[in-house]
């Protein structure tokens, strides 16, 4: 998000909230399915976007269409969040959508923390990220808008099996894959596992390998990154044959790839722009 006047206003209405969000426990989740609908449909309605965010329109008319266009259709939490939003002011339209995302993702994670399984949704982003990691065809087609819901997520099933991950973890996902707003499937996972990082306080380290960790690799894993984070961290042990050997650490959306599938794709990919080079050589000659 770019703009100082929406930086400033995401930055304040999420600090706002975040208690009155963690209070509601589990309706958290409501609130989150509440604000992510209302985003859909400024989504679909840019010139909504703009009247909500007209500064030549007062606040409390920006507010008044806010009651007169969700009253009784979302409870009084949402109502009184997107209000808060519509008070502020924005560099630019698409803000205001980007920052009610924010604070629903935010009710998610507040969910989670009420039910105890914070740390078990960031090892499981983390997981699907890095299964889909060397895997471009597949994440091409879950980028693929054109195609049907069902058939992105038949293909992110052949990777990965979400009926077995929690149901807020599922949540996510899907809501990524529902509603890209213009970014690429991996990119969403990015930015997700950044910010249950964030919330978490960094304390997820996911480790892929083609075996089982010793106990002196976990020791010495977990010393490390508590060194570096500042605080001690829950190693998440991935057993994934397919990368053949070394390790894949992931630490919220940065990854460190030392396994041999990621050395032999970067190989391919350099061998094939090698001979792209000179099958142009060639032709020019």
């Amino acid at each position: 998000m770019h703009g100082e006047a929406s930086l400033a206003s995401a930055r304040l209405t999420r600090q706002a909230w975040a208690g009155r969000l963690q209070e509601q426990g589990d309706h958290a989740l409501e609130i989150a399915r509440q604000l992510l609908d209302i985003t859909a449909v400024l989504d679909a309605n840019v010139r909504l976007q703009r009247v909500l965010t007209d500064p030549g329109r007062t606040a409390d008319d920006r507010v008044a269409l806010v009651h007169k266009l969700f009253s009784g259709s979302i409870d009084d939490v949402s109502q009184q969040i997107l209000c808060s939003l519509v008070r502020k002011r924005w560099s630019k339209t698409m803000h205001l959508v980007n920052s009610l995302e924010d604070i629903a993702v935010d009710a998610v994670f507040y969910s989670a923390d009420a039910q105890g399984v914070t740390s078990q949704l960031s090892a499981e982003l983390s997981r699907v990220h890095s299964a889909l990691l060397n895997l471009p065809e597949v994440l091409s087609g879950l980028s693929d808008t054109r195609a049907s819901w069902d058939a992105r997520a038949k293909l992110l099933n052949a990777v990965v099996r979400t009926d077995e991950l929690h149901p807020l973890t599922k949540f996510l996902i899907d809501h990524v894959a529902h509603q890209p707003r213009r970014r690429r499937f991996l990119s969403a996972m990015n930015w997700l596992t950044e910010r249950i990082s964030e919330h978490e306080g960094d304390r997820v380290v996911t480790v892929v390998t083609a075996v089982p960790l010793s106990a002196d690799q976990r020791s010495r894993i977990s010393e490390a990154y508590s060194k570096k984070l500042g605080t001690s961290v829950y190693i998440d042990s991935i057993v994934d044959p397919r990368v053949l050997g070394g390790m894949r650490i992931q630490h919220g959306a940065r990854v460190t790839d030392t396994t041999v599938a990621a050395q032999l794709q970067t190989l391919q990919r350099t061998l094939a722009g090698g001979f792209g080079s000179s099958a142009r050589v060639n032709k020019n000659n």
